[in-house]
């Protein structure tokens, strides 16, 4: 049985601060905007990539040791 990987690059999802990363039991990765939740003009599962939107804003840069 083959299993979807996600998108080698789903656009400025990627690295947005709304992304939450939804993984389903049979292995498919979604991209989920946490906008929608609050503002109709986002959709829930956005198609992808997103190379344009005016809700994104860059996650807060994570530390490495």
């Amino acid at each position: 049985m083959a299993t979807e990987s996600p998108p080698a690059n789903p656009g400025l999802c990627a690295h947005c601060q709304h992304l939450r990363r939804v993984h389903s039991e049979r292995g498919s990765t979604f991209y989920m905007c946490r906008r929608a939740a609050t503002d109709p003009r986002f959709p829930k599962y956005p198609p992808l990539p997103v190379l344009t939107c005016p809700g994104y804003e860059p996650a807060a840069p994570t530390s490495s040791p």
